[in-house]
């Protein structure tokens, strides 16, 4: 993981995408007890042209021209398939902006802080989303009061209200 995080940095230093968080699994486990992930995904903001499409083709350009392995979605970096996924909402854009600055595996990165990965959690309300996010809510009691912050800010009360009945 160690290489892997290694070069993801250097693709922001070399300036093939502007910013990036590590969201997912990978970082739900830095804020609550391991479970099982396939992946590393990271979310990047990319260097938008004037269309205002993005494209994630310069980051799969790279890697065939450096000889890393493209599976489906996934990137094969130095062992760790890694899913590159643009900040293509607000709410990922302001949690990329927002994003801690850590040290994981030896290697200075960023991850979403926890209020933010709880927010795209209850937006994406994926059966292993909600799941999580009652994990959040019992394990990072603390990130709750900005969490709710979040809600207000990206209209999701009435879908929060919606999952609390299900936890009730």
């Amino acid at each position: 993981m160690k290489a892997t995080l290694e070069k993801i940095e250097s693709l922001r230093v070399s300036g093939l995408f502007d910013s990036y968080a590590i969201g997912g699994g990978i970082a739900h486990f830095y804020y609550i007890e391991a479970g099982t992930t396939y992946d590393l995904d990271v979310m990047v903001q990319m260097n938008v042209p004037t269309s205002g499409l993005i494209s994630l083709g310069p980051i799969y350009e790279w890697a065939k021209k450096n000889g890393y392995e493209v599976s489906e979605e996934h990137i094969v970096i130095e062992g760790i398939p890694v899913q590159f996924l643009p900040a293509f909402n607000p709410i990922i854009v302001e949690a990329i902006e927002n994003a801690e600055r850590v040290e994981l595996f030896g290697v200075q990165t960023f991850i979403m802080k926890p209020e933010y990965l709880m927010t795209i959690m209850l937006d994406t309300y994926r059966a292993k989303d909600r799941e999580r996010l009652g994990q959040f809510m019992v394990y990072v009691p603390q990130a709750v009061n900005r969490f709710e912050l979040l809600l207000k800010k990206f209209d999701l009360l009435d879908k929060y209200s919606t999952f609390k009945k299900t936890i009730s």
